[in-house]
């Protein structure tokens, strides 16, 4: 089991060199500060294997405030320019997770996949629909 890294409220675990998983919830200047410089490491490794991908678990990440996600935004900006893309697990439950990772997909669709947000059929929502 991989020891996760705890800021504050959120938790980061490093499952490999290409596979995170967040939880918890990224409101905090601290946390966010913290986890940018862990993308940053992140970004100089793959930035080495030009066509490679990392694959970054959300769906345990509750809450991320707005200046939160511009982590996401400059990430995937530096992403497209090296040319490695990036897997993003959601849970579309999440209501920040259905609102913001189709917008942060048309920044650099080539470069952003995200699995996870598909519609659910009506007949799968209980019988409402």
């Amino acid at each position: 089991m991989v020891a996760p890294i705890v800021i504050e409220l959120l938790e980061l675990k490093v499952i490999s060199d290409s596979k995170l998983e967040l939880s918890g919830t990224l409101n905090s200047d601290t946390a966010q500060a913290e986890l940018s410089q862990h993308f940053k490491r992140l970004h100089a490794r793959l930035s080495k294997h030009r066509g490679g991908a990392c694959e970054v678990d959300l769906r345990g990440l509750k809450l991320a405030n707005s200046s939160a996600i511009r982590l996401f935004v400059d990430w995937i900006s530096s992403a497209a320019s090296a040319g490695y893309r990036l897997i993003f697990h959601v849970d579309r439950n999440v209501t920040w997770h259905r609102l913001s990772f189709d917008v942060l997909k048309s920044l650099a669709p080539e470069t952003v996949e995200v699995v996870g947000l598909a519609s659910v059929p009506p007949n799968q929502l209980g019988g409402r629909g």
